[in-house]
Parts: structure tokens; C-alpha cells; sequence
């Protein structure tokens, strides 16, 4: 199961939640916070004096219970109708008391809530008033003014499990507050996002009571650094709510929503907290989705300002410094790519984000809604983590062992070179001249198979599937333990090669030159320069030098060992496997191997002869293959889909 976080305000992120509710394999929660104080929602927070604001849980709720089909439609637009405009308080009452008929549960609540009207003596202003508000003030009263448990109580009411939705606080009332660039105060949430002002908010703070107009008059007249240090002294005391904390910490995805950002998305950036249990979480992929459209209090924001501002909050107005990489993994950024009359949020300076890597430029749009594709922004994602993930398998020949003892000691290399604790399923295919000790091959932690030749091999490469080839000599020269470090590379599947290189393990080569040519000099210097001078054919020809070429221990993809059109025990093979991955610029590491220096008399060595073919082999190859159109990249065409979709990319 992959667990989800999306941060979300009241309908911003509805494409998002679509696709993640009704995703198989998916567990969601939506966090929310509840500082909305408009219409009737702010009459019905004035009324209950102490509550955060209803709202945005509300319509989160009817959507997903849309959604799911947890409750009936005839609910859904009971909770979502309006009373009339016009309508004054003794027709409020008789149509809630109407509605009481209608479901023992919402009757329940709206009694609570009456009760409370008449017991309070106090006006309330019903012209408008969502019955869904109503009910979620009567589950408040009956929660005993737990803001928390009465959004439990709601989703019950709609047949959500408990947990979809999470406040994202621990439920104590806050109220939110702006200053816009000029040095004014907006004194509520509704002024913040008020269509009819283009609002360019500087800072929004969080304090534990409304402003009257009084308190609003006198911080407005003090100037803009008096009235931050104002704000500040009436900050809210908040925490983070703890059931959200602990599904962070377990969530595999980490989604901040488009939406009305300063007052949807950003206060709940501000919980003290939240940006420690999100960082916290260092598995997690963690999403920014900018907006397409602009918003009022956005205007004149670039999708880099919602990036910096987020930041920004998530960092509590730069009071701390939390690695941006920690927060954020991926910023997705709207790039319909033509032009249009639509005021679309300007992707903004995208060189002054510091790490390209965590740029995804696109067009997210779904058509021209000015909605999200919630399939082009999370398939990728969900996709990658939710694919089967299957161990990459490997088969490995040895070969040229010359006796059985030898085979053992490779193979024993390989368990003490930790082989079991690689995540790559490995099978040995032996080309040895006697059986071994079936005992032996019992209490081995990978499968031993004989093979006659290597054309048999390569048959059981086919049919087994497998996805890379390990050729490695096992006459005493080379060690087990390089072999398993080889293989170790390939298991994130990127690369098409690993490639052992005696060269680069110094010492060994010096020794083995002073070994073998002890008794001539010239020889070894020819030999010295030879070995060179076929790393600078692959230089000259295809712009790659590979420091050597005759090494004997490698591993490459099945594909390139099937299709190598040669024996691969065969002394000039790695030329064709060389050839076929440098002609298509295949990702290829080399690594340094121990190499064991043994006497000319014992092994078979490479003779100035061989070098000269490989030589013709690597010319040869290339000539033939110049006027060829190169085969897919490997590397891409068996990148995985995780690591497309965390590669860097302008989509």
C-alpha cells in the first residue's frame, strides 16, 4: 500500500484527489486546515466563539464521499444545500427542523446546534448559510468543542473512514491575518482572497483572536515593522496534529496542492512542526504542484514566487533553515507552451532555483480548464512505486578455469565477498573440466549450474530471462569479491556495463608486467604500450577510453551478450561487446579489480599477437558499423520507471 499525503485547500486540488482516491494501492489523507472565515463559515465561527472554520472539511468530505460512494446523493445535497438568501431565523429553524426528518444523524447535530442558538440568546445572520456548516457546529457542541474529533465525526456522517481528512493542527482555534506589500492589513481570510481586490501579499501571520475593527485601525496605523511586531505578539500557539504527524512519517508521497495559497496551502505550512516531520521523512517523494491560473491574492506571482514563498512558510517565515531537499523533491511547473489570453501563472526566473534537479517543467494542464491533469502530474509517480518490484536477475559463466578447485574458490570468493546481501538474484554457470561437490553446492546461497559449452550458456541466458551476463575467468588470476562489486552497480538499472580494469588497481599490473617479462624488457614494453595503444583506438574511434580492454572479469546486459555474434569465452569478444556499447553510447563504469600475477607457464596469457587482432577487431567493427543507425539506448530503454520519474527533465 503507498502512503499519501496531500496537502489541499477547499477545491484547488480536486483532480488530484480524484485520481489518488479512486487509485488502487493508494492510502490518502488530505490535510486541511481550517482558517476560512468568510460567508458562513466565519458567521458560524463568531457564533461558536472558539472553532476553527468548517468549510473546506465540508467540501472535502462531500467530494470524496462523491467520489467513493459512501453516501447517498440525496445527503450529499442535503449537507451542501444553502438556506435562501433572504430567509430570516424563524424559517431557518422550521427548515432545519424539515431537515431533521431526513437522516437521525444530521437531526441529531442540528439539534445541538439549535439548542445552542436558543440557549446563547445571541443573533446569527442564516441568509446563505451552508446546512452543512450547521451540522459540523451541532457535531462540534457534540464533541464537546474537540474541532479534531468533530472532522471524524463528519466524515462518519458521509461514510469516510476516519483519517481521509485530517485537520492539519492539533484543533486549537487560530485565526489568519495579512499584511499586502503596501504595509496594509488585511484583518481576515476573506479580505486575503477577495476577488474584487488583486491582493500582493507580503507575510500572513496566525493570532489567537480576531481583530475588531479597533485592534485593525490602530496595528494599520503604526507602520508595517510595528504591525509585524503586533501580529508576532499575538501569534497563535499551534502544534502540529499528531495523527498527521505519524502518517508523514510513514508516507511514501508527499504532495503540496495548487489551490488559494495564502490561505489554503500556506498557513498550513506555518504549524510549528510540520516542516520538522516532514523533513524527517527522507524516503519520501515530496511535490510542489504550482498554480496554472492566477488567483487575486497571487497576483503578479511568477511560479517561482509560490516555490520561494513556500519555502518560505515551510521554514516559518525564515525562522528556520530546513534543507530544501528534505521539504521539496520535486517542483511541477505548468508551461502550457503557446499563447494565450487566460492570465496563466508565468513559470518566473527558473534559473534562480538553486538545483535544477528538482525542476519538472510541463503542460499540466487538463485541456484549457485551467485544471490539473492529476494523470500527466502523478502517473509517473504512482506508477514507479507501485510497480511490482522485481530483484534484477544475473547470470554468470565461469570460465577457463582449468579445475574444479578453482571453480571453488571463485564461488566461495563471491559468499565471502557478500554476495547474498546483494539485491540481484545471481546464478553461476560453470564451464569446468569435473563435477563439484554436490554438498558443496547445497550450502551455497545462489544456484551452480554445469553447462557444456558456452553456446548452452547462452541458451540458459534466454530462456531463463535473465537480465545481465557476468564473464569471469576463473583461473586464479582475478578474485570472487570483484566479481560481487560488479554486479553490486547493476542493481539501481541504470547502467548497461561494468567493466573490470586491471589498470586502475596500479600495483597489480606493475607486478604482474615484472612477473611476466622479467626476462625481457623490450617485451614488456611492447606489451605496455600495446595495451595503451588499444584504449587509444577506442579514444580515436568512439570518443570513450576504456583503460582495459582485454580485462576478463565484466558484466553487461543479456541483451548485448545474446547479441554479440561471437563465442563469449572467445579471446577477442569483449571487442564486440565494447564495440556494440560504445557504438550507442551506452552508460558503461569501470572499476578496479585485484589481479593476481601468475607465471606464463601456469596460465594462458595475451601475446603480442592477440593484441595486434584485437587491434584489427576494433577498426574493423568500427568501419562496419559506421553507416549503421544506432540501436535504442539501452540505459533508456530499461530505465526503470522510478528513476524516470525522478530524473531531471523539462517535460
Amino acid at each position: 500500500m503507498l502512503n499519501v499525503v496531500l496537502f489541499s485547500g477547499g477545491r484547488g486540488s480536486g483532480a488530484l484527489t480524484r485520481q489518488l482516491v479512486t487509485r488502487g494501492g493508494v492510502s490518502l489523507t488530505v490535510a486541511i486546515n481550517g482558517y476560512d472565515d468568510g460567508a458562513s463559515t466565519g458567521e458560524v465561527r463568531r457564533f461558536l466563539g472558539d472553532s476553527l472554520g468548517p468549510s473546506d472539511f465540508r467540501k472535502n468530505a462531500s467530494r470524496l464521499a462523491t467520489e467513493l460512494r459512501t453516501a447517498s446523493p440525496d445527503l450529499i445535497a442535503l449537507l451542501d444545500a444553502r438556506l435562501p438568501a433572504g430567509i430570516d431565523a424563524g424559517a431557518a429553524i422550521e427548515r432545519l427542523e424539515q431537515a431533521q426528518l431526513q437522516d437521525p444523524r444530521v437531526a441529531d447535530a442540528l439539534r445541538a446546534f439549535v439548542d445552542e442558538y436558543r440557549r446563547a440568546g445571541s443573533g446569527f445572520v442564516f441568509a446563505d448559510c451552508s446546512l452543512g456548516n450547521l451540522v459540523f457546529a451541532g457535531l462540534y457542541l457534540r464533541a464537546g468543542r474537540d474541532f479534531n474529533l468533530a472532522v471524524d465525526e463528519y466524515c462518519r456522517l458521509v461514510g469516510l473512514p476516519v483519517g481521509l481528512i485530517e485537520n492539519v493542527t492539533d484543533g486549537r482555534d487560530a485565526h489568519l491575518v495579512a499584511l499586502d506589500a503596501a504595509g496594509r492589513l488585511l484583518h481576515s481570510e476573506e479580505a486575503i482572497v477577495d476577488a474584487r481586490r488583486h491582493n500582493t501579499i507580503a507575510s500572513i501571520f496566525l493570532i489567537d483572536n480576531p481583530l475588531s475593527e479597533t485592534d485593525a485601525s490602530a496595528i494599520a496605523s503604526r507602520g508595517e515593522d510595528a504591525a509585524v511586531e503586533e501580529l508576532d505578539r499575538r501569534r497563535a500557539e499551534l502544534a502540529v496534529n499528531p495523527r498527521l504527524r505519524a502518517k508523514i512519517a510513514a508516507a511514501d508521497v508527499i504532495i503540496y496542492a495548487p489551490g488559494t495559497q495564502h490561505s489554503s496551502l500556506f498557513p498550513s505550512y506555518m504549524t510549528p512542526g510540520l516542516s520538522e516531520a516532514i523533513a524527517s521523512n527522507l524516503r519520501a517523494i515530496k511535490l510542489l504542484v504550482t498554480n496554472i491560473q492566477t488567483d487575486a491574492e497571487i497576483t503578479g506571482s511568477t511560479a517561482v514566487d509560490l516555490i520561494d514563498r513556500a519555502l518560505y512558510y515551510l521554514n516559518l517565515r525564515a525562522a528556520s533553515a530546513v534543507p530544501t531537499p528534505c521539504l521539496i523533491t520535486h517542483y511541477l511547473l505548468n508551461e502550457p507552451g503557446r499563447a494565450e489570453t487566460t492570465p496563466y501563472v508565468p513559470l518566473g526566473p527558473i534559473e534562480s532555483l538553486e538545483d535544477p534537479r528538482l525542476v519538472r517543467i510541463g503542460a499540466y494542464e487538463d485541456g484549457v480548464t485551467g485544471r490539473h491533469d492529476a494523470g500527466r502530474i502523478l502517473g509517473p509517480y504512482l506508477d514507479a512505486l507501485l510497480a511490482p518490484r522485481r530483484q534484477p536477475r544475473m547470470a554468470v559463466l565461469l570460465h577457463d578455469a582449468g579445475s574444479s578447485n578453482k571453480v571453488a574458490q571463485t564461488l566461495l570468493e563471491m559468499v565471502r565477498g557478500g554476495v547474498e546481501s546483494q539485491p540481484i538474484e545471481i546464478t553461476v554457470f560453470c564451464l569446468a573440466p569435473s563435477e563439484l561437490d554436490p554438498s558443496f553446492l547445497q550450502r551455497l546461497p545462489f544456484g551452480v549450474r554445469a553447462v557444456a559449452n558456452s553456446a548452452a550458456f547462452l541458451e540458459a541466458v534466454r530462456d531463463g530471462a535473465y537480465d545481465y551476463v557476468g564473464l569471469f575467468e576463473s583461473s586464479g588470476m582475478y578474485r570472487g569479491e570483484d566479481l560481487v562489486a560488479l554486479a553490486s552497480h547493476l542493481t539501481v538499472g541504470r547502467l548497461d556495463a561494468v567493466w573490470g580494469s586491471r589498470r586502475l588497481s596500479v600495483r597489480d599490473i606493475e607486478d604482474s608486467y615484472r612477473l611476466r617479462y622479467e626476462k625481457s624488457t623490450l617485451l614488456g614494453a611492447v606489451s605496455y604500450l600495446g595495451s595503451h595503444i588499444l584504449s587509444l583506438a577506442y579514444l580515436l574511434l568512439y570518443g570513450r577510453y576504456i583503460s582495459d580492454t582485454l580485462s576478463a572479469v565484466r558484466a553487461v546486459r543479456a541483451a548485448d551478450a545474446l547479441g554479440a555474434g561471437i563465442d563469449v569465452t572467445h579471446k577477442r569478444i569483449n571487442q564486440h561487446l565494447l564495440a556494440s556499447l560504445l557504438r550507442r553510447r551506452a552508460d558503461l563504469l569501470e572499476l578496479p579489480v585485484q589481479f593476481v600475477p601468475l607465471s606464463p607457464e601456469k596460465v594462458k596469457r595475451t601475446s603480442a599477437l592477440d593484441g595486434l587482432q584485437s587491434l584489427l577487431t576494433i577498426v574493423a567493427l568500427r568501419l562496419k558499423r559506421a553507416a549503421a543507425p544506432a540501436p535504442p539506448r539501452a540505459g533508456v530503454v530499461a530505465q526503470s520507471a522510478a528513476e524516470r520519474a525522478v530524473a531531471p527533465s523539462r517535460e
